[in-house]
This record gives structure tokens, sequence and C-alpha cells, in this order.
């Protein structure tokens, strides 16, 4: 059995789920700090994507979106850029999220195909998306979107596809998968 196998054989545990969201909201504040600091355009771009995600598990729906949508207005600007990928695929997700909280699944769905028709960077080229929305959304009973968008990332995510196959797998087999390091923007 195969690392990606052997991660996904073991259920992801509450506590475990927990402790990874415990993560992402220390590192919060200085991620919304980081943006606070940034002189123009280009480096608020840096950090505009981060500090979506930031804002969204604070539970500051209203500068999440704000700031993912900030992120989509410059990414035109800076397509040359190392986080243009980062920023469409991090703003749709937020807003995908932020419209999954609303109840707005219709929009969620799209936001999740949106933020999988990023062309990559080099964080997600190596490490992958995250699987934050999908998650939500197989647990909503929204199946075939999430497989669309797992093979919208097999264009990006080349080093992915032992981790893809298994997700797609376990959901056909109709499971919601763990997504271990996947699960948290």
């Amino acid at each position: 059995m195969n690392y990606e196998e052997e991660i996904e054989k073991e259920p992801f545990t509450h506590e475990m789920e927990t402790a990874m969201r415990q993560v992402f909201l220390d590192r919060a504040p200085n991620e919304l700090a980081q943006l606070s600091k940034a002189n123009g355009d280009a480096e608020a771009f840096t950090h505009l994507p981060t500090a979506a995600t930031a804002a969204f598990h604070l539970e500051k729906f209203t500068e999440a979106k704000q700031f993912a949508e900030r992120a989509l207005e410059l990414a035109p600007a800076f397509k040359d850029n190392w986080n243009y990928g980062n920023a469409i695929h991090l703003g749709h997700t937020v807003l995908g999220l932020i419209a999954l909280n609303d109840q707005d699944f219709v929009l969620a769905i799209e936001e999740l195909h949106a933020s999988g028709q990023t062309l990559g960077s080099p964080q997600l080229n190596s490490f992958g998306p995250t699987m934050q929305l999908a998650k939500a959304l197989l647990k909503a009973g929204h199946i075939e979107p999430v497989v669309a968008y797992l093979n919208q990332c097999r264009q990006f995510w080349e080093m992915g596809g032992a981790w893809l196959d298994i997700w797609e797998r376990k959901i056909r087999e109709g499971h919601v998968p763990n997504f271990f390091q996947h699960n948290y923007v």
C-alpha cells in the first residue's frame, strides 16, 4: 500500500479536524497583518488570497469576500506573477465557501469550478489544491460537481495523480475522502 492509500485508509477524526482548523485559526491574524502592511497592488496581490482565507476562518465573511474579490479583480494585471494561480484558486474557493455558508449551492458549485480553472502555481503544482469546498459540497450530496473539479485539478497538479485517483474512487464508492492535508486553505 502506498503513502496516499495509507493516509486515506484511516478516518480523519473530529479531533484531527479540530486540531488542523486551530492551526489555521492561529495563523489567521498574521495573514491579515501581512495584507495590512502591503504597499501597492503588487504587494497586496501577494497577500490577498491568504488574507481572504484567514478572514473566512475567523468568520469575518464581509472582509473575506472583499479580499477574494479584490484578488480576482487584480489577477488580470498579474498573469505572469507566481501567485496568479493561487489568487484564482483561493479567491474562488473563498467565494464558494461563503456561498455555501449562505446555503447557495448553485453559486458554491460555480465557484468550485472557477477555482479549478487556474493554470496552477508553484504551490498548486507541487502540493495541490485545497479540497475544503469540495469536501463541504460532498457532505451536502453534490458528487458530480466534485468529481468534475478533481478532473480539473489533474490539469495543473500532475504530481497529485495518486491522490486524485484515490479520492475519485472513494467518492464513486459513496464515501467522503479524508483529504488529509488538503482540508483547509
